[in-house]
């Protein structure tokens, strides 16, 4: 391993513990309720894919959705992934409209073999996010008196994770990926009252932090000359968190002065992430074509929010899509670019006065060959329409979203020793 190569090593290594998500990744109304809105596991190569991970096995992708598939790295190379997303974003709650614009550092991910038939890889990325700043006029017990109460949120959760996978059988991989969970989701609700000249706000912080597991498999079979189809299973069991919440009242002058205020903090309240079970396919023709689905199921009726079950809804997510080289061999450059597009749906995880809303999505991508047709820049374009159950008078808000995901996957010869002649 030369110098250069040893330096881009020990950067990488000193930005994942040291990266912290701002969460800036949405301003939705919905990321007021449960943890936020969750995070995309898929990298992006396969969020141009429609999401698909559980069975994807390649030498040219981090596959972070199936710790079974890091055994698939070439014996010889290191990757090193980077992504940032940009999302434009549309609301309409019937009366009014509006549009935002945000984005962020997404995850960091890199992968490269311990021994032969093992691989290994850490990184960082994001497991919701929660932004929103909205506001209500309230009616109060006193006739004739209004209030206009103004509601905020920021944070979420993320990351930083270790997989290890070994090829047992020829056909067969396992995983294990695990995951130290940390973040902060701040709420408060800001009361404006006779005209603003008193003020009450009620700030509400949660602090979370826990492990998580993800145990992976992937089988693979031949299925012609050149042909494979690979078979891919997660199960991730369900854990506690640790959940420290720190509640407080702020009264505050027109000026912003504190006239009084009441801070506690509790940790006594149980929080879970939930049991959820992954299965995927994808039948592959080498350097040519991959096409798959994955069906994820999330458990989060028997999950533990704020020391209670059913508060949360049982996820279903529906994924599938593929990839496309016309041909990889020629010098032709737009017939080497990898051509990517996909579908994918999925039911809120959240309770809106015991109702959610449904999110169907449709994504294309490339990915670009560099000049040395190992490493790529990857192109997806997301595009997300977010449709309520039903239509409340206050909570129903349509959420359109236009994502936008770049990320530079480095893939690199670094074990290779060349002999002299």
């Amino acid at each position: 391993m030369n110098k250069i190569k040893l330096v881009w090593l020990v950067v990488a290594l000193t930005i994942i513990p040291n990266i912290a998500f701002t969460q800036n990744n949405t301003n939705s109304p919905h990321t007021r309720y449960g943890y936020g809105s969750l995070a995309d596991k898929a990298f992006t190569s396969q969020r141009a894919m429609g999401g698909i991970g559980y069975g994807v096995r390649s030498s040219y992708m981090i596959n972070p959705m199936n710790p079974a598939s890091y055994s698939g790295v070439d014996s010889l190379t290191f990757m090193f992934d980077l992504g940032a997303t940009a999302q434009f974003a549309w609301f309409n709650d019937g009366i009014s409209k509006e549009r935002k614009l945000n984005g962020n550092l997404e995850y960091i991910g890199l992968q490269f073999p311990l021994v032969k038939k093992m691989g290994f890889g850490i990184g960082l990325e994001p497991v919701s996010y929660v932004g929103y700043h909205y506001r209500e006029i309230k009616k109060l017990a006193v006739e004739g008196e209004y209030a206009q109460e103004e509601y905020s949120g920021n944070g979420g959760l993320s990351k930083v994770y270790g997989s290890l996978s070994y090829d047992l059988f020829n056909r067969l991989s396992l995983g294990v990926k695990v995951a130290y969970l940390y973040g902060d989701v701040l709420h408060n609700i800001t009361e404006y009252i006779d005209a603003n000249t008193y003020i009450i706000s009620r700030p509400d912080t949660l602090r979370t932090t826990g492990l998580a597991y993800d145990f992976g498999l992937q089988y693979h079979q031949s299925a012609g000359k050149n042909k494979t189809l690979v078979v891919g299973l997660v199960y991730s069991p369900k854990i506690r968190i640790h959940g420290g919440v720190k509640e407080g009242i702020l009264s505050l002058s027109s000026g912003g002065a504190i006239i009084n205020s009441e801070n506690y903090s509790t940790t006594d309240s149980l929080f879970e992430i939930p049991e959820s079970y992954g299965f995927g396919f994808t039948y592959n023709k080498l350097y040519h074509y991959t096409f798959g689905a994955d069906v994820l199921l999330q458990r989060w009726a028997d999950a533990k929010f704020y020391d209670q079950t059913n508060a949360l809804n049982n996820r279903l997510k529906i994924n599938l899509g593929g990839e496309y080289i016309p041909n990889l061999m020629t010098n032709k450059y737009y017939n080497r670019i990898r051509y990517r597009a996909g579908l994918s749906y999925t039911n809120s995880y959240v309770k809106i006065k015991d109702s959610g809303y449904k999110e169907y999505g449709a994504s294309i991508g490339f990915g670009l060959p560099m000049v040395d047709r190992r490493s790529f820049v990857n192109f997806a374009f997301e595009y997300s329409l977010i449709q309520p159950e039903v239509k409340y008078i206050k909570e129903y808000i349509k959420e359109q979203y236009f994502k936008f995901t770049l990320s530079y996957t480095f893939n690199e010869l670094w074990f290779f020793k060349q002999k002299l002649q």
